[in-house]
């Protein structure tokens, strides 16, 4: 009998930088990892712990995933998803999926809350957490009677179906007109009930934080808080390239009363920004799953990943109350944004802490670290 037949592993969907990391943290600890992507232009199928890659596309995933099912293959398998639109596939079918796997990613009535970043601002609101200045405009008539200062951004309530058709996180807008513009512009991409227009908290990428969690029944398995120092783009930026922890207890409580408001079961890193002009931190979002610098676990001995594994599989698992001074860099993302701070001139634009989890290379494991430069161009062309 084959081993995917015998052994509880894990199957990880999506096979970029957070794919390879779960990938490696589990194949580390003996665990078998097949992995789900749409293309195989990915680092994880390199990865000597990847034991089967499958091409999928996402709107086959759950046609994939019953497939399985019916084969008698990888039954009790722990998913792990590694974006947003995974999350949603997973939560909006984990209860039929669950009799056969066991799914990371939390029920719907608890993911929506995330999902939707109209509910997730009024419930931090409600729980009197910082937030910057938001407005949910219901027509364009509304811009009008608005109060803000310029310039200020468009974002939406739901991120990976705006991003996937303009590769932006947010529209800039430097004055009226050009909010009206670019919620027009919005509007032809999203539903209007979906447009949020938000101030721009003010500070630098260095006054960039998350806090992230394994957070299960209202209860703290394991957590970290950090800085995300740097990132790409430099503004509104979708990728961290260097980050690193350090210890900020308000940032824990302020997402830990909204994880449990939501009651969120889970991975998941939850995002803020500190303002320069007040000194406070504000809320961004919550990102309900893994993160792209996840594997700063390694070196901050916070084992999220394995920790989840052996919850879900029945195992004892025991509280991580603290965690070690420790970075991540991913050294081809990071490098031209250090190069960008440094003209702007910024003083941590080569700030290298010590204890550093590099995103690709391990020795042990190097094919994904050359195929990274074999593929790069290709990556940078379509990503």
């Amino acid at each position: 009998m084959s081993n995917e037949q015998t052994q509880i592993g894990a199957i990880v969907i999506g096979g970029h930088i957070q794919g390879l990391g779960i990938t490696r943290i589990l194949g580390n600890a003996g665990i078998p990892v097949i992995l789900l992507d749409k293309t195989k232009l990915n680092l994880t199928r390199f990865s000597k712990y990847c034991q089967k890659s499958y091409l999928v596309e996402n709107e086959d995933l759950i046609n994939q995933l019953e497939a399985f099912q019916a084969q008698q293959k990888y039954a009790g398998w722990v998913i792990y998803p590694t974006n947003d639109a995974h999350v949603e596939l997973l939560s909006k079918n984990k209860v039929n999926l669950e009799p056969y796997f066991r799914v990371t990613t939390d029920h719907w009535d608890s993911i929506s809350i995330f999902y939707d970043k109209i509910l997730t601002y009024k419930l931090a609101a409600e729980l009197e957490i910082p937030i910057a200045l938001t407005f949910f405009p219901e027509k364009i008539e509304d811009l009008d009677g608005i109060e803000i200062q310029y310039p200020c951004i468009i974002k939406p309530a739901v991120m990976h179906s705006f991003y996937a058709q303009t590769k932006q996180k947010v529209f800039v807008c430097n004055n009226l007109a050009e909010l009206k513009s670019n919620y027009t512009k919005a509007a032809s991409i999203i539903p209007k009930e979906e447009i949020i227009v938000q101030e721009i908290i003010q500070g630098p990428s260095r006054n960039q934080f998350s806090a992230c969690f394994l957070h299960l029944n209202k209860e703290t398995y394991v957590w970290l808080t950090a800085c995300r120092m740097r990132q790409h783009p430099i503004d509104f930026g979708n990728a961290t390239t260097y980050a690193e922890t350090v210890d900020i207890p308000e940032l824990k409580l302020f997402a830990e009363k909204i994880l449990a408001a939501a009651n969120y079961n889970g991975l998941c890193e939850v995002e803020f920004k500190l303002d320069s002009r007040d000194n406070q931190y504000k809320f961004l979002e919550v990102n309900t799953r893994t993160w792209k610098w996840h594997t700063i676990a390694n070196k901050a001995e916070t084992p999220f990943v394995l920790t989840y594994f052996k919850y879900l599989t029945g195992q004892k698992v025991n509280k991580t109350s603290t965690f070690k001074k420790a970075t991540f860099r991913h050294l081809i993302t990071d490098f031209p944004i250090q190069l960008k701070l440094w003209q702007k001139g910024f003083d941590y634009a080569f700030r290298r802490a010590s204890n550093v989890e590099h995103a690709v290379y391990d020795p042990n494991d190097l094919k994904p670290w050359l195929m990274e430069k074999l593929l790069l161009p290709i990556l940078i062309f379509t990503r």
